[in-house]
C-alpha cells in the first residue's frame, strides 16, 4: 500500500550556526520588512473588506519589526551626546 501523503522534509530552512545574535536581529528585520511589502502589494487590488485585513497584518508586521529595530539598537546604546545629535 502507498501512503496518500509523503513525509514532510526535514528541515526547510537551516540556519548558520555561526550567526551572531545581532545579525539574527538584522535578519529578521529584513524579513520582516520584504514581508510588510508583499503584504500591501498584495492588498493593492482587494475589496475594502479584504484589504482591511491585510492592512491589519500590516500593522502586526510592523510592531514585529519595530521590536527587532529597538533590541537591534539596544545592543549599541546612544550616549546623552549622540541622543541630541
Amino acid at each position: 500500500m502507498t501512503k496518500a501523503l509523503p513525509d514532510p522534509p526535514a528541515d526547510c530552512l537551516v540556519v548558520n550556526e555561526n550567526l551572531s545574535f545581532e545579525d539574527a536581529q538584522l535578519y529578521l528585520s529584513h524579513l520582516i520588512h520584504s514581508a510588510s511589502a508583499t503584504v500591501l502589494d498584495c492588498g493593492d487590488h482587494l475589496p475594502p473588506h479584504d484589504r482591511a485585513r491585510i492592512h491589519a497584518v500590516w500593522h502586526l508586521l510592523e510592531m514585529a519589526k519595530t521590536v527587532i529595530d529597538r533590541s537591534i539598537e539596544s545592543l549599541h546604546p546612544r550616549t546623552a551626546s549622540q541622543a541630541y545629535e
